[in-house]
């Protein structure tokens, strides 16, 4: 049912070693865009459970929406570069050292 449902997510997840690593605020935002089935919310969320590390903590101190700056800040504090997030416009953030980021997602080319 996952790879059916989220294709992308799942190929992007095999190809990747260790633990994905998120936060309250993207799981939210990811269950909100899921809202049209209530049966895919919760394939995600069990999907979620088993795939992710979950970082609590957020800043709300960045020029961005809640989830990309609570994601800015997990990446900050974890020092990755490598995000995954349906936002095609999310690598307009930058690090504090002005560092980008690789969008898994939405790859160049």
């Amino acid at each position: 049912m996952q790879a059916r449902c989220f294709p992308l997510p799942v190929q992007a997840r095999a190809g990747l070693p260790g633990p994905l690593i998120t936060n309250l605020a993207v799981i939210t935002e990811v269950v909100y865009v899921l809202d049209f089935a209530a049966q895919a919310q919760r394939d995600f969320l069990l999907w979620a459970e088993s795939a992710l590390v979950l970082e609590t903590e957020t800043v709300s101190d960045l020029p961005a929406d809640f989830a990309d700056a609570s994601l800015v800040a997990l990446c900050e504090r974890r020092r990755i570069t490598r995000v995954a997030s349906v936002d095609s416009d999310f690598t307009v953030y930058r690090m504090q050292d002005r560092r980008g980021f690789s969008n898994l997602f939405h790859a160049p080319g």
